[in-house]
């Protein structure tokens, strides 16, 4: 499901799916561990289900299955790789392969790129075309932290959805559903820069200790 603070995104996005208006290239804007990855893959899994009704996906059909395990061979996510920062270019030619491929179920094909102002000038290029010329029932969605690190030439192909700053008290909310205190959350949010899912990360992996400790030397170095 999409974080609670993108409520009326989501809400946008569904009115969209259900009267056919869906863009076929997509471009999430927000600020970083804010939550547009878990946007991007809720609204993938709806285009995905079989039985979607205008909310979410089934959860219960075969291709929610597959899409579950991440195993559907319809959907792509494409990101930059364990020893890379970038989307390359040979990652993008396999993904204009796979976009011009018929849907194995029928439906819709789906690709998310994660974050897409990481892909380098020639992975761009190679995508206008496929945003230029779409293939039938096929979706597109771009996921971006700084919008101008996208060319011009993509964003005026996408719809370009901004993806507000989450409201603290929605973030504190949703962080007591992890934490079990409002006092460790507090903590935590403050400890990762107000940004909700580094908090929740923080407090999954047990590191906060140690990365506050790295913030008070850099702080220290800086002074």
């Amino acid at each position: 499901s999409p974080l609670p603070w993108h409520r009326r995104e989501w809400e946008h996005l569904q009115e969209q799916f259900a009267r056919s208006q869906l863009p076929h290239a997509l471009l999430l804007v927000g600020g970083q561990y804010t939550g547009k990855s878990q946007l991007a893959l809720a609204l993938s899994r709806l285009l995905l289900c079989a039985h979607a009704g205008t909310s979410f996906n089934c959860g219960h059909c075969k291709a929610c299955e597959l899409s579950a395990s991440g195993s559907h061979g319809d959907f792509r996510w494409v990101e930059p790789g364990d020893r890379s920062r970038v989307i390359k270019i040979e990652q993008i030619r396999d993904l204009v392969r796979f976009s011009n491929k018929t849907a194995g179920f029928g439906l819709r094909k789906v690709m998310v790129l994660a974050p897409a102002d990481r892909m380098n000038v020639n992975a761009f290029n190679a995508l206008l075309k496929s945003l230029e010329e779409p293939a039938k029932d096929t979706y597109m969605i771009l996921v971006c932290h700084r919008m101008h690190g996208v060319p011009a030439t993509i964003r005026s192909r996408c719809q370009i959805l901004r993806l507000a700053t989450p409201h603290t008290d929605a973030c504190l909310e949703w962080l007591d559903i992890t934490t079990g205190n409002r006092e460790h959350s507090q903590r935590l949010f403050t400890l990762a820069n107000e940004l909700p899912l580094l908090a929740q990360q923080l407090h999954y992996t047990g590191e906060s200790e140690k990365f506050a400790a790295r913030c008070l030397g850099l702080r220290a170095a800086l002074e």
